[in-house]
């Protein structure tokens, strides 16, 4: 199963794309946790429209939604205390339950890697993208502009996406 984290449902619902997910891990069921469904509420009340479509996606359970068990909810006091409710949600049943986490946060990545938790950042998902031919190397490089415009941020290490 693959765990999304609220960072990574947010860039691709901002520019349409969250199909792409369910293309690059075609055998896998995605789903997000209870608080990063709670985030992605705060963020539609807030404004923040175009999450709407990863709603409809829980809505129709083509995304489903988990929650953690006891032993989890015990666990995550464990986690560091810089981690977001939706973080801490996300690391800890990726933790527990073998499953991959995506998320675009630097510190859960770097976590992630010293728990031995397989995580996937943006930078990763987005040459798998092209690397698995679901969009040509060019349309990935449009998609890169297309977040940093929309997302107001800037992807580094572009070079590690394209490299050959």
């Amino acid at each position: 199963m693959i765990i999304i984290d609220t960072n990574i449902l947010s860039t691709f619902s901002r520019i349409d794309q969250i199909f792409i997910l369910f293309k690059l891990f075609p055998k896998e069921k995605l789903a997000i946790t209870s608080a990063v469904y709670d985030e992605m509420i705060e963020a539609i009340i807030s404004g923040f429209s175009f999450m709407e479509k990863a709603k409809s996606l829980i809505d129709t359970g083509s995304i489903q939604l988990i929650t953690l068990n006891v032993d989890e909810v015990l666990a995550k006091q464990d986690l560091p205390t810089s981690f977001g409710s939706g973080e801490l949600e996300c690391v800890t049943i990726c933790k527990h339950r073998s499953y991959i986490l995506l998320t675009n946060d630097k510190r859960v990545r770097n976590y992630c890697k010293s728990e031995n938790i397989t995580v996937y950042d943006l930078p990763m998902l987005l040459r798998a993208i092209w690397e698995n031919e679901i969009l040509s190397k060019e349309k990935v490089r449009q998609l890169v502009i297309e977040i940093e415009t929309k997302e107001n941020m800037v992807i580094k290490n572009k070079d590690l996406i394209f490299k050959e």
